[in-house]
């Protein structure tokens, strides 16, 4: 249909209509090749949405990041779309961008090492958006994982920006659950078997009357585990929810020192002995 109208208008001598009709259709033809990527990138983004949700958990990080490549992937092939239907060949183009590529990989190869660490970052699912994790001296909870970075925020608000490639060991503290440890020191001059049963009867109370939340099972009492300079020191373990150990070792700490004063039971503190020796 095209090639008719155009053939018609070149025998009237309408060159002008000519070249607009051709503008117009190869307008046309872009709007097209833009609205079906459009549908490819929906299709493809619902897809993966259900392909990650099944295998991968907190997979919306990887999700966040697969989006991002597959949009520039395919308004890349939109892009060379268009310059084919304008009659560019891409091909000039793309061998002075692989040209390019090249030598800003030679210059470049901390970048290329941290994105690809960020991908196994991601792949293997070594930590997610919302983990407290410790990299190195570094602990915080993650805000955002990239390609190239990882963002941390401290207790204190500061925010570590870590690049990918430089992070060996990861400490994650919300892989499955957590452990809540407590050394608790009691005086000498009680009896330790007593304090013991004291701590058990106490923590046996905090589990079944669930005062504590996200303890996953009864904590336990370990034993001795110093005779320090002053007092005995006892401790204490709970199994705990990812994330929630240090709540959990507060409120313990709380209701065991409330337990200790029912039962007059001193927390010692340093004492030290003088002899004065007089002489003769």
């Amino acid at each position: 249909m095209k090639d008719f109208v155009l053939q018609e208008a070149a025998e009237l001598g309408l060159e002008n209509f000519i070249s607009v009709v051709d503008f117009l259709y190869k307008i046309f033809l872009c709007f097209l090749a833009v609205f079906v990527g459009y549908i490819i990138l929906k299709l493809c983004i619902k897809f993966l949405k259900r392909a990650l949700s099944k295998k991968i958990e907190k997979s919306e990080t990887v999700l966040t990041v697969c989006q991002s490549i597959l949009k520039y992937f395919i308004y890349f092939c939109v892009a060379c779309q268009i310059l084919l239907i304008f009659g560019i060949s891409p091909a000039s183009i793309l061998a002075v961008a692989g040209v390019g590529s090249v030598a800003l990989g030679l210059g470049a190869q901390d970048l290329v090492g941290d994105i690809i660490s960020g991908m196994f970052i991601l792949i293997e699912d070594q930590y997610a958006v919302g983990d407290v994790i410790k990299i190195d001296s570094y602990q915080g909870t993650v805000e955002s994982i990239g390609l190239k970075t990882t963002k941390l925020r401290s207790y204190d608000g500061d925010v570590y920006i870590i690049p990918n490639g430089e992070i060996k060991i990861v400490t994650n503290c919300c892989k499955n659950f957590n452990r809540a440890v407590l050394d608790i020191s009691v005086s000498y001059e009680h009896n330790t078997e007593y304090v013991i049963d004291v701590l058990s009867d106490e923590l046996d109370k905090i589990y079944k009357g669930g005062l504590i939340e996200g303890i996953l099972k009864s904590p336990e009492v370990l034993g001795v585990t110093d005779l320090g300079e002053s007092g005995v020191t006892i401790r204490v373990s709970a199994d705990t929810e990812a994330g929630r150990q240090w709540a959990a070792e507060r409120s313990l700490r709380l209701m065991i020192k409330k337990r200790f004063d029912e039962e007059n039971i001193v927390i010692p503190y340093p004492q030290r002995t003088v002899r004065v020796v007089k002489e003769e």
